[in-house]
């Protein structure tokens, strides 16, 4: 045997052990992860490595076999059977699996110890859950107490599981607890002890973080969502309200645990309420939501929910549990007499949030369904600020129904009242930039209004052009936090849309950041604002669009 013949052997079957060692690891990383639809170009580089390998395996095995088959006794046919299994067989077969292989739900199959995280119960003066997963099935094991020098340990009697609640019920109010876990998480926390306030029983002073979409998937959105996320632990709030498309992949136990490295920075020791998207929902993903975060849910079918803090009502509306970007009309009569409930209490702020872009200037559809039935109801109870992400970036309305001549319905009677209306979707997720916002083609709809003047239904039509990419803040301290530049949408200089006048469109920024939402004065103050993650406020081109507001009552 020559030196030749000894290298073509060689990396033959070097070629075949490092094909089957891609092989391992992608069937590792897709069917025990369900990967696979974050990640479609890893599918095509190990489809190319597979296919390159099995050629070079078939190459070299025919080449070398010309002269040594009688020595090594193996057939010409032998190598193109392995040659094809490397290159048809094992790819397809990875497809097959991966479109008929089980979804795993997070509490049966977990690879990580994450979190943890806290949310309100019921109550969020007497009631808290503190949760968190582990990568082997475990008992409920903690340590809490009001002081963290003295914790009692608390074990539960129940099956071992990856996924861990422990319900808190008769708490005190405006009560600081500490709790320790002993498991070494993946998340970076300052310390293993933990600690949450409960709600006051009285008006006091607090302070609220609204952040949008995260859908970490790969090192790019983990570290401008841990960006976001070390900026919400900067602010010390008293609690966090996200608004959906947390996951990026609700179905998948990879992607949960790639939301796990950051929320839990500050969930650890704020409560964390959550709106849900339709990433959390994908592939029967809300299944997983329900379990991962046990609020106090309105209904068996659907996760929407509300809880009051202080004298203000917070409603958390899920867009999507009558279907794809549906919602159901038993969720909206829960709406109305839920807002109509807490006005009755004496609850004097009323705040809602959901997922889906009721309004945008960006790259998705605007929800004309939960348009035409939200603006009226919102205008008709004087909701004092509403919500939402989809659109990766920051926008606002001030929206006085009607003031255009304009309404959904011609039994709506307008209240005069402004309604602000926030696009918070920029939590860590790649920026509207990415989905085309500076280079789309002009979109075109046309809607149905009841006109007052004309006392008839009629079509208009709305044209929305892409942001104009020469109109951007130039700011050093700031361009870490946008996909190429801040560019921004003010319509005093270049409108983008022709619905802008009717809806109050104000300003937009490709950004990421966080709102903030104080109550002050006794309950009777509002200040809400935007933030860039260092804390600094979003004032626009030449510092003339500051993005904050003050309400009083």
């Amino acid at each position: 045997m020559n030196n030749q013949q000894r290298r073509n052997i060689t990396i033959t079957v070097f070629s075949f052990l490092i094909s089957l060692i891609f092989f391992g690891s992608f069937t590792y990383f897709v069917i025990f992860t369900r990967i696979r639809t974050v990640y479609p170009w890893l599918i095509s580089l190990f489809s190319v490595i597979w296919i390159g390998l099995g050629g070079l395996f078939i190459w070299l095995g025919v080449y070398t076999i010309r002269t040594l088959s009688s020595r090594l006794n193996v057939g010409k046919r032998t190598f193109f059977a392995l040659g094809l299994i490397l290159m048809v067989i094992i790819p397809i077969g990875e497809y097959g699996g991966l479109a008929l292989g089980p979804v795993f739900h997070v509490d049966e199959l977990y690879y990580w110890n994450d979190g943890p995280y806290v949310t309100f119960g019921k109550d969020p003066q007497t009631e808290m859950t503190i949760s968190w997963l582990t990568k082997t099935a475990s008992r409920t094991e903690i340590f809490f107490g009001t002081s963290p020098d003295n914790m009692e340990k608390i074990t539960s009697d129940d099956l071992r599981n990856h996924l861990h609640h422990l319900y808190l019920t008769d708490l005190t109010p405006n009560t600081k607890y500490y709790y320790k876990i002993n498991k070494n998480f993946v998340a970076d926390h300052e310390s293993d002890t933990f600690s949450f306030t409960t709600a006051p029983s009285s008006n006091k002073d607090f302070k609220v973080i609204l952040v949008g979409d995260m859908q970490p998937t790969w090192f790019d959105t983990l570290r401008t969502g841990e960006l976001v996320a070390r900026g919400i632990v900067a602010e010390n709030p008293d609690f966090v309200i996200q608004l959906g498309d947390l996951a990026s992949s609700g179905d998948m136990a990879q992607i949960w645990h790639f939301t796990m490295m950051n929320f839990p920075l500050y969930a650890a020791n704020t409560p964390f309420q959550t709106t849900f998207g339709n990433h959390d929902y994908a592939g029967g993903g809300d299944v997983n939501a329900r379990m991962l975060f046990p609020y106090d849910y309105a209904a068996s079918q659907g996760l929407y929910y509300s809880f009051d803090y202080g004298n203000a009502h917070f409603i958390s509306v899920d867009n999507f549990d009558a279907g794809h970007y549906e919602m159901s009309d038993s969720q909206k009569v829960w709406v109305e007499t839920d807002i109509i409930d807490a006005k009755s209490r004496g609850q004097k702020w009323i705040f809602i949030s959901f997922h889906h872009t009721i309004f945008t200037t960006g790259t998705s559809g605007q929800n004309w369904d939960l348009q035409s039935w939200l603006v009226p109801l919102a205008d008709k109870y004087d909701v004092d600020g509403i919500f939402f992400g989809h659109d990766h970036h920051y926008e606002h309305w001030n929206y006085t129904y009607g003031s255009s001549g304009l309404l959904y319905n011609e039994t709506d009677t307008p209240s005069g009242n402004e309604t602000h209306y926030w696009c918070s979707g920029g939590g860590g997720a790649h920026l509207e930039v990415d989905y085309g916002v500076l280079t789309h083609s002009p979109m075109i709809d046309q809607r149905m209004f009841y006109n007052i003047s004309s006392a008839a239904y009629e079509p208009i039509t709305v044209t929305r052009d892409p942001w104009n990419s020469s109109r951007y803040i130039d700011s050093t301290e700031h361009k870490i936090y946008a996909d190429g530049e801040l560019y921004y949408h003010a319509p005093d200089r270049e409108s983008y849309a022709t619905d802008n006048e009717i809806y109050g469109y104000q300003y937009g920024e490709q950004t990421l950041h966080y709102m903030k939402l104080e109550i002050s004065n006794s309950g009777n103050t509002c200040t809400i604002s935007a933030h860039y993650p260092n804390g600094d406020l979003l004032t626009g081109p030449d510092g003339l669009y500051h993005q904050i507001w003050t309400f009083t009552k």
